[in-house]
């Protein structure tokens, strides 16, 4: 059997439209995967934008809850400040230092004043201070024996000097003496 140029011209024609036909299927067959692939990482980037979306919200909504705990935490913290002030200023009103002054045998009256430290008192030597420093953050009186009002001022004046850093209050008879716990209400 002799194989001629055209029978061979027409079987290599045949053999390369196959060919590119078979090529044109390929290639449209990559595109068409291409594509799919395209659009399942379009749907995955479409969630995680949405996801990523709704956390930015999430997040602001705890921002702000977070802005508003802080503000409140601040809120009683200040409360629990002032509470505690007013709870130790109470303290110290209810607890009242009694210094005795002048001869307790004598038949002398007895005269109250109260004692508070001066502006000078924290700028003052630890040996020029009476007492300790602690014993003058509560309320210190003084009871005097003696038998006249200027008598029990000098004995207060020599034993709680200017010097130590103390103040006393004017001098007045014991039964006219102010009641702490009024004067605790009072403040």
């Amino acid at each position: 059997m002799v194989i001629s140029a055209e029978f061979l011209g027409m079987l290599l024609l045949i053999a390369s439209a196959a060919a590119l036909g078979l090529s044109i299927v390929v290639d449209v067959g990559r595109v068409s995967a291409e594509k799919t692939r395209e659009a399942m990482n379009q749907r995955q980037y479409d969630k995680k934008r949405a996801a990523l979306a709704e956390w930015r919200q999430k997040t602001e909504r705890k921002r702000v809850d977070l802005t508003t705990l802080q503000a409140r935490l601040t809120e009683f913290n200040g409360r629990r400040q002032k509470a505690l002030t007013e709870l130790r200023a109470l303290e110290f009103s209810k607890i009242e230092l009694v210094h005795e002054l002048g001869d307790q045998d004598s038949d002398g009256d007895i005269y109250w004043a109260q004692l508070a430290v001066g502006p000078n008192f924290n700028e003052l030597d630890r040996k020029d201070i009476v007492f300790s420093r602690q014993i003058w953050e509560y309320r210190n009186v003084a009871h005097i024996t003696a038998p006249s009002a200027e008598l029990a001022h000098g004995t207060v004046r020599t034993s709680f000097s200017q010097r130590n850093g103390v103040i006393c209050s004017p001098v007045v008879p014991l039964a006219l003496a102010p009641d702490p716990e009024v004067e605790a209400d009072a403040a």
